[in-house]
């Protein structure tokens, strides 16, 4: 076929219409659509490796620091750590990655630096000349974990020489306390020592109590003016076995004494200020039998305080909230005045009105045996420089939790309030426990570790932390007919409302806390609700179950500090 018309007028022809030119621009555009799909596939897939990266160095350099022992320096078998939880993260071959590359080092002290690197191969870009594209990420971990204080309050009484099922027997290795020794031990060998120097320091702390904490000798050292005659001659009121009496026969053929004892003003300061003996004021050896009571002639102060001064009439029904004079219940009490401190206890010049003639012993003896005073406390403390790594025990810590020994009634909230006293940053110990003075001046994570065996066992008779109720009043009023006293049944009412109190101070405070009940007098509803929820609080009925307890709790405070 011969072309008839020009090749101008077939171009101008061509030009002037359409059809097949989709065709043409079809093909002339999909490279560029290719370009843009195939860089969208990569630029996905490169944004996850780098995601998954960032994420691998993150966790590399948290686990090198984790691992650092020294702040100044990061060992070799530190940065294999490091790789190891950054491999771990990043497996090789994931998203086809290659050259895949992770190097950590330290930063400034106590901070761990790490810089990743990867190549991404491309899949339709590799057409236009791109193979590959590099991917970058840095991290760095100052691994903040918290310092940790933890104050042990521990029922001593005399219950905790008996066996869990509440049996009584005479080796010690079946007690309760002995059981608690080995649960608070357990507790330290998981927990452990924490760091010697620098930030994620922890403490411990003591309380053992019963109607009664020995705090005094702590108190006096910190500053002599928190107690009574700690700064110089100061009277106190005691009363004593002094006085009148009125003999009263039993039918079993003992006789019962009412004692009308006067009241002593008594300079403590020369028991405050030191530990010598001094002679007992209340020593007397008059009628009817000339004998003293088993009291000493002379006595040093054991270190059990009274308290400040209080309230009365505090019942279930009154308010959680600290009534204005009950100085008693202030957490961060700082005493300034005869009201507000605190006082040597001196039980030994203190009596009740209430005595038997013992035929046996042929002498007047004290009803009431329960106002001893337990085991000294210990102030917030590390337990580092004797750690045995191997054994997992401080020989220091295990000593002082083998000086408890089981005596006395159950006052839980004596226990609680120097628990928290000892704890709170704002009291007393705020020159050792506020945050700010902390190691790196990191927040504290505060815990009390809340043990009892019982329930509350109180008695207007007793000598305890506020003297003897029926003699002084301080925490219950008598009442208008007769026995007149103050019944058990106030008693413990008033002091299961003082611990209610108590609690809701330190939750206040945010303090963390947890109550563990041991044997089989369970928890009293008060306690449970004590603690900082439902899973705060456990009941262990034999000594396998409360060594549990200790150590899932001492497990907890662990994996708080790791978060």
């Amino acid at each position: 076929m011969r072309l008839s018309l020009p090749l101008s007028h077939i171009l101008r022809a061509l030009l002037r219409t359409t059809r097949g030119n989709v065709a043409i621009m079809s093909a002339f555009a999909i490279i560029p659509m290719l370009a843009m799909v195939g860089s969208a596939i990569d630029a996905s897939r490169t944004y996850m490796a780098y995601t998954r990266l960032q994420q691998a160095c993150d966790a590399g350099a948290l686990a090198g620091r984790k691992a650092m022992a020294n702040v100044t320096r990061l060992t070799d078998t530190e940065k294999a750590k490091a790789n190891e939880f950054f491999n771990f993260n990043f497996p090789a071959n994931t998203y086809a990655a290659q050259q895949i590359n992770a190097v950590y080092d330290k930063g400034a002290d106590g901070v761990v630096v790490g810089r990743a690197s990867l190549s991404m191969p491309t899949t339709l870009m590799r057409m236009f000349g791109f193979g590959s594209i590099p991917v970058t990420a840095t991290c760095q971990a100052e691994l903040y974990i918290p310092n940790t204080d933890v104050m042990f309050v521990l029922d001593v009484t005399g219950s905790m020489a008996w066996r869990p099922d509440g049996s009584t027997t005479s080796d010690e290795t079946q007690s309760r306390m002995y059981a608690l020794k080995q649960a608070v031990k357990d507790f330290y060998s998981i927990l452990g020592p924490g760091p010697a120097t620098g930030p994620g320091r922890i403490r411990y702390g003591f309380v053992p109590y019963t109607s009664n904490v020995n705090v005094g000798r702590i108190v006096y050292g910190l500053n002599k003016s928190y107690i009574a005659g700690g700064n110089g001659t100061e009277y106190v009121k005691y009363p004593s076995r002094s006085g009148q009496y009125v003999s009263r026969s039993c039918n079993n053929g003992c006789d019962y004494v009412q004692w009308y004892p006067d009241v002593y003003n008594l300079d403590v300061s020369k028991w405050a200020q030191s530990t010598n003996a001094v002679s007992n004021p209340a020593y007397w050896t008059g009628n009817p039998t000339n004998q003293n009571d088993g009291a000493p002639a002379s006595f040093s102060w054991d270190g059990c305080i009274r308290e400040a001064s209080t309230v009365q009439n505090i019942n279930s029904s009154s308010s959680l909230e600290v009534p204005a004079n009950a100085y008693d219940l202030q957490i961060d009490l700082k005493p300034n005045s005869a009201a507000t401190r605190w006082k040597p206890a001196l039980t030994e010049a203190l009596y009740s009105q209430w005595y038997y003639y013992d035929y046996g012993l042929r002498s007047y003896r004290l009803i009431s045996g329960n106002g001893l005073c337990p085991p000294p406390a210990k102030s917030l403390a590390q337990y580092t420089s004797d750690y045995n790594s191997s054994t997992k025990s401080s020989s220091s810590f295990s000593a002082y939790v083998d000086t408890l020994k089981p005596d006395g009634g159950t006052y839980h909230d004596i226990g609680l309030m120097w628990g928290a006293r000892f704890l709170s940053p704002t009291g007393i110990f705020s020159a050792t426990n506020a945050d700010s003075v902390a190691p790196g001046g990191y927040q504290i994570s505060r815990h009390i570790v809340f043990m009892t065996d019982g329930v509350l066992s109180t008695s207007e008779k007793w000598p305890d932390a506020w003297g003897v109720n029926e003699l002084m009043d301080n925490v219950q009023p008598d009442n208008a007919v007769a026995p007149y006293n103050a019944s058990t049944a106030d008693m413990n009412a008033s002091h299961l409302r003082r611990t209610q109190i108590i609690c809701n101070e330190m939750k206040k405070r945010g303090f963390i806390i947890w109550i563990v009940g041991f044997g089989t007098d369970g928890l009293s509803k008060e306690l449970k609700e004590c603690a900082t929820d439902n899973d705060h609080w456990a009941i262990a009925t034999d000594s396998a179950a409360l060594r549990k307890a200790f150590s899932k709790i001492a497990q907890t405070i662990g994996g708080l500090r790791l978060s």
